[in-house]
């Protein structure tokens, strides 16, 4: 059986095994002293060195590895940014406090989860289109491949969005009549799912009456009032036309909960209009 070393320690854990009880109970300790004091730090809004001296007071005694206690501060931050963002009321001070000491940590995109920074950034464009207040920017992400027709305005862009086509069902061939008795005792469905189709990157612009998806070969131009159903998901949204036949498309903006309150802002608009 392979011999692990310890993380905490760095010598040998035993076969399959990657700390030992006692570095285990360093471990957690140091992660849950972490979490602790980064969770002070945001609500009294410390900075600079005050910050980073009050997260090195968790460290363990110098056998303790430097990587993997900058890796525990990395993930105390991730966490927090995670309870921010679930947070009831949304508080977006507490949002950029955590962008703004992010480069002090030594932490990117790449560390967390993705669309950890962009969801946190756009946590107060969230908390206005919550209170009914409206949200408008300037992007030169379009480069005129979009023309906006009378009275219509852009609310916002998601760029480097990923269009996920959902394909129609295929009913699958049942070739005996024992395959099809069996089938229909364990529940099985005649139709399978055909494999998605995923399209290249593109920009989702949303305004106060169309949703575009732009890509480098074509523009797909939706009206808000043809929307039937809008599903939030964790990192974009599915969207059900009220045109025959179609099947509804995901779009992963990087921000479901934002991008669907945006666009029931827009309905709401319409409704209004």
């Amino acid at each position: 059986a392979p011999v692990g070393k310890c993380i905490v320690c760095s010598k040998s854990a035993g076969p399959f095994y990657s700390l030992h009880k006692a570095c285990y109970k360093i471990y957690q300790n140091t992660r849950e002293c972490l979490e602790q004091t980064l969770s002070k730090c945001i609500r009294s809004d410390v900075h600079g060195d005050e910050l980073i001296d009050s997260l090195h007071s968790c460290k363990p005694p110098s056998n303790f590895s430097l990587s993997l206690f900058e890796s525990l501060i990395k993930r105390a931050w991730q966490d927090q940014s995670k309870e921010v963002l679930k947070g009831k009321p949304l508080n977006s001070k507490h949002a950029n406090y955590l962008l703004a000491v992010a480069p002090q940590l030594e932490i990117e995109d790449k560390d967390v989860e993705p669309y950890l920074f962009s969801k946190l950034a756009n946590l107060e464009h969230l908390i206005c289109i919550n209170q009914d207040k409206a949200v408008s920017i300037n992007s030169s992400a379009l480069n005129d491949k979009i023309d906006l027709i009378d009275d219509e305005s852009l609310l916002w862009v998601f760029e480097d969005t990923l269009k996920v086509e959902q394909l129609r069902y295929s009913e699958e061939k049942q070739w005996s009549v024992l395959q099809s008795i069996i089938n229909n005792l364990f529940s099985k469905s005649r139709y399978k799912e055909l494999a998605v189709k995923t399209e290249a990157a593109g920009n989702f612009a949303i305004t106060n009456q169309h949703y575009h998806y732009i890509t480098k070969e074509k523009t797909i131009s939706v009206r808000i009032t043809d929307i039937y159903s809008i599903t939030p998901m964790k990192d974009g949204v599915r969207i059900q036309t009220t045109q025959k036949n179609t099947t509804p498309n995901t779009y992963l903006t990087g921000d479901g909960r934002f991008t669907y309150a945006l666009l029931c802002y827009a309905q709401n608009l319409q409704t209004k209009s």
